[in-house]
């Protein structure tokens, strides 16, 4: 839309088993952006792929961060480590020829991904 140029939007609501058991819910019209490469790179690296599922799953887990923050104890790291290894398992699964992206794109995401996700989390005292 041109609201959110870029942006997909779910159609259906959507309940999703992740690795750990955790039902992850998607409701319709949740707004996301595929895979988040630079435009000058979507030649070489689409933003969605057979792997947008995996892309899906992080987007929601990562705008869920403060539950994920207070379901794996209030630890940061495991919150957005699983997260971020939650979508390379989906990748894997899902865009099992795109090896060279989902690695790559893997180690950005844990590389800078961390300046982002800790940004408005509430911290228990």
């Amino acid at each position: 839309s041109s609201e959110f140029p870029r942006h997909y939007i779910t159609l259906i609501d959507l309940e999703i088993q992740l690795s750990d058991g955790y039902i992850l819910k998607i409701d319709k019209g949740f707004i996301w952006d595929g895979a988040s490469v630079p435009s000058w790179l979507h030649w070489l690296f689409p933003p969605i792929d057979e792997g947008a599922l995996a892309d899906l799953i992080h987007d929601k887990l990562w705008t869920e961060k403060q539950k994920q923050f207070e379901y794996f104890g209030y630890n940061i790291y495991k919150a957005r480590k699983f997260a971020d290894d939650e979508r390379l398992l989906w990748r894997k699964a899902l865009a099992p020829k795109r090896r060279v992206f989902n690695w790559i794109s893997h180690k950005v995401i844990r590389l800078l991904g961390g300046f982002f996700y800790s940004q408005q989390l509430k911290i228990p005292k």
